[in-house]
């Protein structure tokens, strides 16, 4: 009787998000330091930002998802490698915010996105293109800032 209680009791207790791997936030790779779990407008969401931040497909299907590079993890260290010593650790910095950033707004639902896969390869083109790394930050947050506020 005590064990049914027990199991009744297990039954009922909620599922954590931290519990989900999407949702942890694990994939995301130092140098990104951890931050907290953006709130997710569905449970397909946090499944593309891993997508986004690991260029893995895992839970998601094959007929909408593909796997490889560009992937924000890969873009952070690239830029890093990038940069000269003395500006290292602000465009790390910034790479990281930018990265939690588009990638948040990538994966919300169509409907709302602001930011679309088109946009990526155009945002990742003018990272790849810049031969100075913050001016080229700078105009990828820039052009964010103004998708994001339309």
């Amino acid at each position: 009787m005590v064990a049914v209680g027990v199991l009744a009791a297990l039954l009922v207790l909620p599922v954590l998000p931290a519990a989900n791997p999407a949702m942890s936030q694990s994939y995301i790779q130092a140098p990104c330091p951890a931050k907290p779990t953006p709130a997710f407008e569905d449970t397909v969401q946090p499944l593309w930002y891993r997508r986004f931040w690991t260029g893995e497909c895992k839970d998601l299907s094959a007929l909408k998802c593909r796997r490889g590079k560009p992937y924000w993890n890969d873009v952070v260290h690239t830029l890093s490698a990038r940069a000269s010593s003395a500006n290292r650790a602000e465009v790390t910095r910034r790479a990281c915010d930018l990265g939690r950033q588009i990638g948040f707004e990538w994966t919300r639902p169509s409907a709302e996105r602001r930011i679309d896969t088109k946009d990526l390869k155009a945002l990742n083109a003018t990272l790849e293109r810049s031969p100075d790394v913050l001016a080229g930050l700078s105009a990828v947050e820039a052009n964010v800032r103004t998708k994001v506020s339309r």
